[in-house]
C-alpha cells in the first residue's frame, strides 16, 4: 500500500514497499454516535460501507489484494547406482541408494544409511577440496540431499533431540550423533523443528539473500508457551547444517551454523564457504498467516496478544538496539524488506540488534508511545537493570507514518501541552479512579527518555495529513469500532467532572485518523513539544506525488508537514 493511511510510500527508497503489551483498560477511541439495538452494542457499518471504505482506500494509493507467498520443499537428487561418474562416490551412491528404498517403505533405518551417505560423501568433498580446491557437482548434491534427508527423517521418526542430538539405530546398536551450535544466540531448546530451504516467493520480499557453499540453509522454528522476555512465543530464525566425520573417533556430528555470523567453515586442512540462506525465514514465517494490521485498525485491542515491543533475536549485550514502529494501518512485516537488507551487512549486525514495535493503529499514537515508553523502561529493568550496557543507552527509533510520532514522543517532553489541549481542568483535580488516573498520567505526562538518541522519520505527517479530513479519512475514523471500556470511562470522566474536556473530546475519544487532522488541538500540540537535546533526527521524505494544491508530497504526507526545521 502506497499511502500514509495504508503502507508506505517514502520506504520504497529503501527498497522496502509494504509489503503494547498488556492491553490497557483506557484507550482513547473515536465514540461514534449510532443506533443501538436492544440490549445491544451499537450498529457498525455494514459491509457495503465497508466495501466502499476498501474502495477509497485503493483509490489514495492501497492495494488490499496481495499475493500469497509460495514455499516449495527442497528437491532431492535421485540415485545414480548405475552410472558413478566419481569412484570416491561408489560408497556414498550405494548408500543413498539404501537409504531412499528404506524411506520409500516407511522404515526407521533410513536415517542410518542417510547419515552414512552424508559422511561418505563429505569424505570424498574433503578430498577434492584439498587436492583440486574445488568440488564437484555430484558430490555436492549428493552431500546436500543426505544431509537434508537425515534433518528430515531424524525428525519423522524422533530419532532427533536438540539437546540429546541424533539417536541413530544400527545393526552395531544404538549410536548418538551429537549436535553442535555454533554462533547462534538462541539456545538448544528454541531448535524445535528444521525445515530445509527449497524455492520460495514473497510479495514481502524482493531480493532473496542468499549465498552457495557447503551444507543445507534451514529455517527454525520454535513455538513456546513462556518465551524469553520481548520475545515472541512463535519465532523462525535461518541456520545451515552439516555432517560431518571426526577423523579421531570416526564418528559423526550434526552441526548446525548461524549463517548470520558465520560464513565459512574448515574443511581438511582449508576453509569453504557455508550455503547460507538469510531471507528463508522470513519467507516461511508468512505460509498461511494472515496478516492482522485491518482488524487491529477496525478493532484495536480486539487481538492484542502479540502487541508490544519485541526482539526479533535473544537479547545481545552490547549491540545498539533499532526498534522499527509501523505507521497507520500496516504491521511490523512492513519493515521485513528493510530488515532483511540490514541483517545481511555483517558489520552492522555486529553492532546492531533489531527490534519492533506493534500496535494497534485504530487507537491514537499518544497510547501507543505510552505503551512504548513503559515497555523500553521494562525491557532496561530486565537485561541491565544496573544500567551497565552503554550500547542500551543509544537506542535508534525508526518510524514511519504515524509510527513516527509514536517514536517521537518517546524524545520529547510534555509538560503541560497534551493535557490543557484536550482537558479544561487541570490534572489534580480530576475526579476518577486511581486505574484511569494512572493511564491519563502515562499518556499525557512524560518526559524524554535517557535511553533514545537517535530518531529517523519517515514520511512522518507532523503537522498531520489533509487525507485525514477528506471523506476517506472520516469514513475510516467511523469503522473502527469502539471499546466498551474507552466509552465508560469518558461517560465517567464526563459527569463526574462537568465541562472537563474541551471540544474536540466532548462526544467521544478521537481515533488515530482524527488526531492525524492538521486542526487536530492535539496533534498541534505534539508539534510544539521540546525535543531532548542529546536527541538527533534525520528525515526521509517523498517528493514524486504532489498533493492537490500542487504542494510537493509523497502523494498523502505533504513536504511541510514531513519535514522538520534542522
Amino acid at each position: 500500500m502506497n499511502a500514509i493511511f495504508i503502507y508506505l510510500r517514502s520506504l520504497r527508497a529503501l527498497q522496502a514497499e509494504n509489503i503494547s503489551g498488556p492491553y490497557l483498560p483506557w484507550r482513547i477511541r473515536r465514540q461514534r454516535a449510532a443506533p443501538s439495538q436492544p440490549g445491544g452494542s451499537p450498529v457498525r457499518p455494514g459491509p457495503v460501507v465497508l466495501a466502499l471504505f476498501c474502495c477509497a482506500l485503493a483509490l489514495v494509493g492501497c492495494s488490499l489484494t496481495r499475493s500469497r507467498t509460495q514455499w516449495q520443499p527442497l528437491s532431492f537428487t535421485a540415485p545414480n547406482a548405475d552410472a558413478i561418474g566419481n569412484l570416491r562416490l561408489v560408497g556414498a551412491e550405494d548408500s543413498y541408494v539404501a537409504a531412499v528404498d528404506l524411506e520409500s517403505k516407511g522404515c526407521a533405518d533410513c536415517v542410518a544409511w542417510y547419515l552414512k551417505t552424508a559422511g561418505q560423501a563429505w569424505a570424498a568433498l574433503e578430498q577434492e577440496l584439498t587436492s583440486a580446491g574445488k568440488s564437484s557437482t555430484r558430490a555436492l548434491t549428493l552431500y546436500r540431499s543426505s544431509v537434508a534427508k537425515v534433518i528430515l527423517t531424524g525428525q519423522r521418526f524422533g530419532q532427533w533431540d536438540p539437546h540429546r542430538g541424533l539417536v541413530v539405530a544400527t545393526a552395531e546398536g544404538t549410536t548418538i550423533v551429537p549436535t553442535a551450535y555454533q554462533g547462534f544466540d538462541w539456545m538448544p531448546n528454541q531448535f524445535q523443528r528444521l525445515e530445509p530451504v527449497g524455492d520460495y516467493s514473497t510479495p514481502e520480499l524482493s531480493r532473496k539473500i542468499r549465498y552457495h557453499g557447503l551444507g543445507v540453509p534451514l529455517v527454525v522454528t520454535r513455538n513456546v508457551f513462556d518465551p524469553q522476555p520481548f520475545t515472541r512465543p512463535k519465532q523462525s530464525f535461518a541456520a545451515t547444517a552439516l555432517v560431518r566425520v571426526d577423523p579421531a573417533s570416526g564418528g559423526y556430528q550434526l552441526e548446525l551454523y548461524d549463517p548470520l555470523r558465520v560464513s565459512t567453515v574448515a574443511v581438511g586442512t582449508c576453509s569453504a564457504p557455508l550455503a547460507r540462506d538469510l531471507s528463508a525465514h522470513f519467507a516461511y514465517a508468512s505460509v498461511g498467516e494472515k496478516r492482522p494490521w485491518l482488524n487491529n485498525f477496525l478493532q484495536p485491542g480486539a487481538t492484542g496478544a502479540g502487541d508490544g515491543l519485541f526482539m526479533i533475536e535473544p537479547f545481545q549485550p552490547g549491540k545498539i538496539p533499532v526498534v522499527f514502529v509501523h505507521g497507520l494501518l500496516s504491521d511490523p512485516v512492513t519493515w521485513a524488506e528493510l530488515v532483511n537488507e540490514l541483517r545481511s551487512h555483517a558489520d552492522l549486525n555486529k553492532r546492531c540488534q533489531w527490534w519492533g514495535y506493534q500496535y494497534d493503529t485504530g487507537e491514537p499514537f499518544l497510547t501507543s508511545a505510552a505503551v512504548l515508553r513503559r515497555h523500553l523502561r521494562q525491557l532496561r529493568q530486565r537485561y541491565d537493570p544496573q544500567r551497565h550496557d552503554p550500547a542500551l543507552s543509544g537506542i535508534v527509533l525508526v518510524g514511519h507514518s504515524m509510527g513516527g510520532l509514536v517514536a517521537k514522543l518517546q524524545v520529547t517532553g510534555s509538560e503541560h501541552h497534551l493535557w490543557q489541549a484536550g482537558f479544561t481542568q487541570p490534572f489534580q483535580s480530576v475526579s476518577t479512579n486511581q486505574e484511569t488516573r494512572r493511564h491519563l498520567r502515562e499518556s499525557f505526562f512524560f518526559q524524554p527518555s535517557p535511553d533514545v538518541t537517535r530518531v529517523i522519520y519517515i514520511g512522518t505527517p507532523h503537522a498531520g495529513s489533509a487525507w485525514a479530513r477528506r471523506p476517506v479519512g472520516r469514513l475510516g475514523a467511523a469503522l473502527v469500532k469502539p471499546a466498551l471500556e474507552s466509552e465508560a470511562v469518558h461517560q465517567q470522566l464526563r459527569r463526574d467532572n462537568p465541562g472537563i474536556f474541551r471540544e474536540d473530546l466532548r462526544a467521544r475519544f478521537p481515533t488515530s485518523i482524527d488526531l492525524l487532522e492538521p486542526g487536530s488541538p492535539l496533534l498541534q500540540a505534539t508539534a510544539r513539544l521540546g525535543y531532548s537535546p542529546a536527541v538527533r533526527l534525520h528525515s526521509i521524505l517523498g517528493t514524486g506525488k504532489p498533493m492537490r494544491d500542487g504542494s510537493p508530497a509523497d502523494g498523502v504526507v505533504p513536504v511541510h508537514s514531513a519535514h522538520l526545521p534542522g
